[in-house]
């Protein structure tokens, strides 16, 4: 009648690579721990999670350009609060109902109380703990037009930010938006944020690192979904999109609605032995480093495979 959930996780991930002909590598040990709970109030509908998380970063010989802290250690100790509404019809083909989930991450405020120098300490001292505030919200729609004609509208949001502004923005837990979400994966410690018909760089970038990854972002898309077949053991369903996306650092120069555009088409396939299976051909109507109008050349093939990337 009041279900619990309990989850206890472990793991750790390695990543090696080259950087100016020398090894690179990148190390992150974890634990979580996290209790999560129906609500009542306001409706049935509700969840809250609560998960108590510590990271551990070890770096060696990274890329600026994908990283602003080369060499050293880094933990990140967290409370993050997951709040959710989900009145889906259909996990794997919804026809009405929403989703609605508000995240919030908060670190303790170290530079309240510790004598740390964050304008001319070592990368060691900055970053021995990272402090930052971190919010996600995300809403999803679906309203059924005709038959099993369907139309979803999403819409997601974040932003990390400090306390005092004296440890200036994290170089953990920022958000990558571009690419398909999986094969523009480089780095743990980061979110990364689909935008099909776009590579990552094509979104956001540093001019002076060349990094690519931003403070706050906000992402719009649209799309009508029709089926094949809804049947159990096999799901197939065709789609047609419209995206559109921003990011930046900060809110100074940031215009929510200065959007990379995109459109296109797609198909899913659920599988119980495989899962999601899926792909998407989106064209970057705003891809600033093309001359060209041919669409071949604004075009991208975007894979989804085992879950539906943010």
């Amino acid at each position: 009648k009041k279900p619990t959930s309990l989850s206890i996780a472990l793991f750790q991930t390695a990543f090696n690579s080259t950087y100016l002909n020398a090894e690179s590598k990148q190390t992150t040990q974890g634990v979580t721990i996290g209790i999560g709970k129906r609500l009542k109030v306001p409706d049935d509908y509700f969840t809250l999670l609560s998960n108590l998380n510590f990271e551990h970063y070890s770096l060696l010989n990274q890329s600026p350009a994908f990283f602003f802290l080369k060499n050293g250690v880094a933990n990140n100790f967290n409370l993050e609060e997951v709040i959710s509404r989900n009145s889906l019809s259909d996990p794997l083909y919804p026809r009405n109902g929403s989703k609605y989930t508000l995240t919030v991450k908060l670190t303790p405020p170290y530079s309240m109380f510790n004598k740390v120098d964050y304008v001319n300490g070592t990368d060691k001292d900055k970053y021995n703990f990272i402090e930052y505030h971190r919010w996600r919200f995300n809403a999803e729609n679906y309203t059924k037009l005709w038959g099993n004609l369907v139309l979803k509208t999403a819409a997601k949001f974040g932003f990390l930010g400090n306390y005092t502004g004296k440890t200036g923005d994290s170089p953990f837990e920022r958000f990558e938006v571009g690419g398909d979400g999986i094969s523009n994966f480089r780095q743990y410690g980061k979110e990364i944020i689909a935008l099909r018909g776009y590579e990552v760089a094509d979104v956001f970038q540093n001019k002076t690192t060349g990094n690519s990854t931003s403070t706050l972002f906000n992402k719009f898309t649209m799309e009508l979904r029709f089926p094949f077949t809804l049947n159990p053991s096999s799901t197939i369903y065709a789609l047609a999109f419209v995206d559109g996306a921003t990011a930046n650092i900060g809110f100074k120069n940031y215009n929510p609605f200065d959007l990379k555009r995109a459109a296109g088409l797609g198909i899913r396939v659920f599988l119980p032995m495989f899962g999601l299976l899926g792909v998407d051909y989106g064209i970057g109507f705003d891809k600033g480093s093309l001359t060209t109008n041919k669409l071949t050349d604004l075009g991208k093939f975007s894979i989804i495979l085992g879950y539906e990337p943010e």
